[in-house]
Formats: C-alpha cells, sequence, structure tokens
C-alpha cells in the first residue's frame, strides 16, 4: 500500500506473495479475497472514510481506535467492530487476531494521575475480557503488538504488556521497528530484553529493520537492528511476517536463506 498525509491507497498484490501466509490489516483496502493464505489478523487501529481522488480510492483517517477510551458509545462501537471481524476471520482459518492496546486520549492528556489512568485500563480490561472469550469461543488467540507511541496507562510499554500477558487477555506480538524506535526515543527497553521477558508469549513477530529516527519499517539489512541474532533466540516463535510499505519480496527471500541455513 501507499501511504501519504493521513490516507492510504491500496495498490495490486504481486502474485509471486499471494501464497506466502499473510497478516491482513482490515478495513485498509484489503480482503480475504486478495490473498490465498491469510493467517492472521490486523484488528483496525485506526477508522478510514473511502472517498475517490482522481477516480482513485483512497482511505482517509477518520479517527483512531482507543480499546480503552472513556468515551462510552465510542468504546462500544469499537468493541462491536472487533467482535465482528473476529467472527469473519474464524471460518476462514485465521490463527491469531492482534490488536492495539490502549492509552489516555483525553483532553490535556493527564497522564501524571494514577486514578485517570486507573480508569482507563479499567475500561480495556472490560474490552480484553470481551473479545478474549469470544476469540477463545472461535479458536483464535488474540495478540497484544507493542505500539511506538506515548502510552498513557502505564506510562512504559513493556509493563503494559505484562499486565495484558500475565492477566491471560492476550499473548504477545512483537514489532521489531515500534519496539527499536521506542528504545531510540524514550530508552525504554531493547529488543534482546524484550525478547527474553515475553519470549514464552511471542506468537508472532512484525520483522523488518529500522535507523531508530522512526517506527517506520525498513527492508532488511537497510537499518540497524540485527534480525539475524534476534530470530535465532526467537526459533518457537509460531509465525514471522514481514511488515513493510513496499514490495517485501526480497525481505522475504533473505529471512528464508538465513532460515534454511542456520535455524531448520
Amino acid at each position: 500500500m501507499e501511504r501519504r498525509k493521513g490516507l492510504i491507497i491500496p495498490h495490486q498484490v504481486p502474485e509471486e506473495l499471494k501464497a506466502y501466509p499473510v497478516e491482513l490489516q482490515v478495513e485498509r483496502g484489503y480482503d480475504y479475497s486478495d490473498f490465498d493464505n491469510v493467517v492472521s489478523i490486523h484488528l483496525p487501529f485506526t477508522h478510514y472514510k473511502v472517498s475517490k481522488v482522481e477516480e482513485i480510492t483512497v482511505y482517509k483517517k477518520s479517527r483512531g481506535v482507543n480499546i480503552a477510551s472513556l468515551n462510552e458509545d465510542l468504546w462500544k462501537a469499537d468493541l462491536k467492530l472487533f467482535k465482528r471481524h473476529i467472527k469473519e476471520a474464524a471460518p476462514k482459518g485465521v490463527k491469531y487476531a492482534i490488536f492495539h492496546y490502549g492509552s489516555c486520549n483525553c483532553p490535556g492528556r493527564p497522564w501524571g494521575d494514577e486514578n485517570h489512568r486507573r480508569l482507563h485500563w479499567n475500561r480495556e480490561k472490560e474490552f480484553l475480557v470481551e473479545i478474549s472469550e469470544l476469540a477463545a469461543d472461535k479458536g483464535i488467540k488474540l495478540l497484544a503488538e507493542n505500539h511506538p507511541y506515548g502510552d498513557g496507562i502505564f506510562l512504559n510499554h513493556t509493563k503494559h504488556i505484562a499486565v495484558i500477558v500475565e492477566g491471560r487477555y492476550a499473548e504477545f506480538c512483537l514489532d521489531f521497528p515500534h519496539a527499536y524506535y521506542r528504545f531510540m526515543k524514550f530508552s525504554e527497553a531493547n529488543l534482546d530484553e524484550i525478547i527474553n521477558r515475553f519470549r514464552e508469549s511471542i506468537r508472532e513477530v512484525h520483522l523488518a529493520d529500522s535507523n531508530g529516527s522512526s517506527h517506520a519499517p525498513l527492508a532488511l539489512d537497510k537499518g540497524r537492528i540485527n534480525w539475524r541474532k534476534l530470530l535465532s533466540l526467537l526459533q518457537n516463535s509460531k509465525l514471522f511476517i514481514i511488515e513493510l510499505r513496499e514490495n517485501p519480496l526480497e525481505s522475504l527471500k533473505q529471512v528464508e536463506k538465513f532460515y534454511y541455513n542456520n535455524l531448520r
């Protein structure tokens, strides 16, 4: 897909990629018919409005999804949306449903108030209880993805994920560029520390490189992440997804070569 400021423009999926296992990002211009083997879905983290610009279909950002929202109407709408996508995924053989954990998006962003943060966590917990019960009933595992933004509930993404994992609300999807960016920007846990802490809960990995200046994914070997060493630490993980905005075929071949030469 092509990303511009506030817009997403889907492009046709190259034929050589259709047979690979895919994580489908729902509500972003693609659906199950575009791929042969959808093994996981990424539940929405942004709402888009579909429109036409010079006869091209574009998806314009409307609002963010926040599973910890204190706005009851938005919270209920997003819960209904997540449930619909989980129900749709189940008969298609999807194994994992990935979500972004919640945050404080209130005016003034009162992150320093522990009581306020607790209100958000209680809302998120209620949300997770509902979708985790549904996902378990449908045979789908929920995975929380670390994301690169400031966290208004626990102020530290590793603690937020730990509470989710230890509470058995979900397991973990580790995104390499997001974690590396937060390490560089906020001096939080590095990838080695995250893997060592959550090794048994990591079920999917978003594999890409990063230079640390942003969380945008780069093709493998185009940044500073030692992905080969990290993959060696993650042999028990179930699924590795190359997550790039451009054609990932070159990076896929690099991973396949490394896997068959070193990890098989």
